[in-house]
């Protein structure tokens, strides 16, 4: 594997504060505008973000800063924490968070992460859990895209990388001698993916992003041109469409789709004024008004990321999801956006899957794939992890059986 310093990974994770931090450093609340500052400062996620603590009920969020000797504040990360019924103990998580200049924090990991540590058991934490948003290696497309089809889908990790970040190498060493468990590791997917398709953006022009497309891609391009294929994008009045074309997709494909509520909840929390630089759209392509794919895309700072999407079987020689995922990407360079995130993929699929077609699907239009630090779990208090895990245990055995009890009573209905 290579090593290359700066990381030219695609996805920027990290802005560099202005100056070194005067030591220590403290964790205290912040406002969400004090956030949303913080964050952009320091290329936070949207996942980060008051919006998408809004979008989490049942979650309590906390929005934190870090500060330095001098009062700047030089941090932000957005905590959502869940309490055990009846107790004052919680499960605190940062998904893909805390947005930290994370070059600096590799170099000594102890002094930006302990007062965070120190803050989780002061508000009586008996688990934290972060998401590290910190890039450890990259994978050219062409060669993933191979590997996946001869070989199966998680084959390319044996591949070298294209980028191997010694910082992540560093971080990850560190996190294994104190006691941060990962998450995921074994390929099913946990909280927020680990491995995503990026498409760098950086400097490129709409002809240079569209020769980075594989042939078939740029066919199904001038397909959906000649088809008539129009783009737009909506708000959350785009949310029954989007859903209808979402659940169509996920019959085709094998997959249990969520509930509009769930859409509905996400949509409305980002369509808020209060976030300013979030945004949240829908995303429609359609042929003379009728919409035959649509797509939820977030764009926070200099990321635009897709995060779900449906389309149907009707005129689907029209390629009007190559159309809309163009289109998109063309908004994101011309917003100024530096990278266009695909999102991940379930690694616990097999290469036969209907979704690992998703994965070529993302690699073909110019992605590489990126693997994060990922999800990190640092156990506080084992009684009341252990009373948690059995807790949330007893509670999925719950649902299955209410799910079965359902399906059971649909096939009577039938």
């Amino acid at each position: 594997m290579t090593e290359q310093t700066p990381v030219t990974a695609p996805l920027s994770t990290s802005a560099p504060v202005t100056g070194p931090p005067t030591w220590p450093l403290t964790v205290r609340e912040i406002t969400p505008d004090e956030a949303v500052e913080t964050l952009l400062e320091v290329g936070g996620s949207f996942l980060q973000t008051p919006a998408w603590g809004r979008a989490k009920q049942g979650w309590r969020r906390t929005h934190l800063g870090w500060f330095d000797a001098t009062g700047r504040r030089v941090g932000a990360g957005l905590v959502l924490s869940r309490t055990i019924p009846r107790l004052s103990r919680s499960y605190a998580y940062l998904p893909e968070g805390p947005g930290l200049p994370w070059d600096l924090v590799a170099e000594d990991p102890t002094r930006w992460l302990d007062p965070l540590v120190a803050w989780a058991k002061d508000a009586k934490a008996f688990a934290l859990r972060l998401g590290y948003p910190v890039v450890s290696r990259v994978w050219d497309r062409e060669p993933v895209k191979k590997q996946v089809t001869d070989s199966g889908l998680l084959s390319f990790t044996s591949l070298p990388a294209a980028v191997d970040n010694p910082s992540a190498r560093r971080l990850e060493a560190w996190l294994d001698r104190n006691g941060w468990l990962p998450l995921g590791a074994d390929g099913v997917a946990v909280g927020q993916p680990r491995l995503l398709c990026v498409v760098d953006l950086r400097g490129r022009t709409d002809a240079e992003l569209l020769k980075g497309m594989n042939q078939q891609w740029r066919r199904n391009v001038k397909k959906a041109e000649k088809a008539g294929v129009q783009v737009r994008a909506v708000g959350p009045e785009g949310l029954d469409t989007f859903h209808d074309l979402y659940v169509e997709s996920a019959r085709r494909d094998n997959f249990l789709p969520r509930p509009k509520a769930y859409f509905d909840v996400m949509a409305r929390s980002f369509a808020s004024d209060d976030d300013g630089p979030v945004s949240a759209r829908f995303y429609e392509a359609h042929v003379d008004g009728d919409v035959l794919a649509s797509a939820l895309m977030i764009r926070f700072g200099r990321t635009f990321s897709y995060l779900y999407g449906g389309s149907t079987e009707r005129n689907r020689d029209a390629r009007a999801s190559n159309a809309l995922q163009w289109q998109a990407m063309r908004d994101a360079a011309a917003a100024g956006c530096e990278a266009y995130d695909f999102r991940g993929f379930n690694t616990s699929l097999g290469a036969t899957s209907p979704l690992t077609g998703l994965l070529l699907f993302k690699l073909g239009a110019g992605a590489d794939v990126v693997e994060m630090v990922g999800e990190r779990e640092l156990v506080l208090s084992r009684f009341w992890h252990l009373a948690f895990e059995k807790a949330m245990a007893a509670r999925i055995a719950i649902n299955k059986r209410r799910k079965a009890a359902r399906a059971s009573d649909d096939a009577r209905d039938v």
